[in-house]
């Protein structure tokens, strides 16, 4: 038998869902599992993940491509760090971040 529309797209939800980081020399960066991107500018990107949040830091950043049904994130600029957290952040640089609850 056949799988049904549903079951098709439930099993590739599932296959999208899982959380990986590929970084390639520290300029271009992909991120599987991102739920949502919670913020961005030039010096941080700020995304939830199924891990957990997550916090790029570099310089000149840019979100490439954003697919939230997939759950890619792509993103170009001079990576520093990434940092995972839980719940709401406050950075050292002196960003404040309150997670918006829906």
């Amino acid at each position: 038998m056949g799988e049904t529309g549903r079951e098709f797209s439930e099993k590739r939800q599932k296959e999208y869902s899982r959380h990986r980081i590929v970084i390639d020399e520290r300029e271009r960066m992909s991120v599987t599992g991102v739920t949502e991107v919670v913020s961005f500018d030039e010096e941080s990107i700020t995304a939830d993940t199924d891990m957990g949040m997550l916090i790029i830091r570099g310089n000149d950043l840019h979100i490439s491509k954003l697919n939230l049904d997939e759950g890619i994130l792509q993103t170009e600029g001079e990576i520093e760090s990434i940092e995972y957290t839980d719940g709401d952040i406050s950075d050292r640089g002196g960003m404040f971040f309150r997670k918006i609850f829906r």
